[in-house]
């Protein structure tokens, strides 16, 4: 229904006028995500379904502990901390966590409205430009110090006593 909804906005509004409001942008982002999301946990389904059809066909006995399997069949008998990164399950789920956190963000478009939330937004949004700022500057400070101490030491990489220093 969302989707419907962007593409029937996209259509009323024009592509161009759709773009410059950065919330249509999130909107279509979230909704991006949350179909590849589907997409990976479909493509994961068909490659588990036919695994299951191969053990259905070729293998008689109950246990799998006891029967040598193709790699592509017995990848599904590991734990999931064997699993590759790039399976379409795992994907999937990291693009669902993701299309979720997105889609709470919206809230935050409702929340200037209400005279309670509206203000502490605002402030908060200011408040994180502020530690955002503070951290700049305090990552070239501590950058700066990084550089001198390795301009200091960086002849001396593999001593491990030296006594120029130890006063």
């Amino acid at each position: 229904g969302m989707i419907w909804s962007e593409c029937k906005e996209i259509w009323e509004e024009g592509p161009r006028e759709y773009v410059l409001h950065l919330w249509n942008l999130l909107d279509f982002g979230m909704l991006s995500i949350f179909v590849a999301s589907f997409t990976a946990r479909f493509m994961a389904f068909l490659k588990a379904t036919e695994a299951q059809q191969y053990v259905d066909q070729y293998v008689q006995d109950d246990d799998l502990n006891n029967v040598t399997l193709p790699p592509e069949v017995a990848y599904f008998t590991y734990a999931r901390n064997k699993w590759l990164p790039s399976d379409p399950q795992i994907i999937s789920e990291g693009l669902y966590a993701i299309a979720v956190v997105l889609s709470f963000s919206r809230i935050a478009y409702i929340l200037p409205a209400n005279e309670s939330f509206g203000p502490l937004q605002i402030s908060l949004g200011r408040t994180v430009k502020d530690i955002f700022k503070f951290m700049v500057i305090f990552i070239m400070v501590f950058l700066a110090f990084m550089i001198g101490m390795f301009n200091l030491y960086s002849y001396y990489l593999g001593a491990k006593y030296n006594p120029a220093f130890t006063t």
